[in-house]
């Protein structure tokens, strides 16, 4: 059976010059609690493009977004082990 990646499907709506980061931020609340499949996404998705620089305002990642205002989403997907 094969299931949606939200995780991956909203991450790349992560970024400072869209008004929907706290809403994208907001589901990732309420998915990654409950399914340690969509952390281990989240945590192979934030490997490969966390640390791609973002124009904006001021030069950011999506990593550094995260650690300012959303820490508990790394705490999150720190650890997550793929399901087997």
């Amino acid at each position: 059976m094969e299931t949606v990646n939200f995780a991956e499907r909203l991450a790349p709506w992560i970024n400072p010059n869209l008004d929907l980061i706290k809403e994208v931020f907001a589901c990732l609340y309420e998915i990654l609690p409950m399914d340690p499949n969509q952390c281990y996404v989240m945590n192979r998705w934030l490997m490969k493009y966390g640390d791609v620089p973002m124009r904006g305002e001021r030069p950011t990642t999506i990593k550094k977004i995260i650690e300012e205002d959303y820490a508990e989403i790394l705490e999150l997907t720190a650890n997550a082990r793929p399901l087997i």
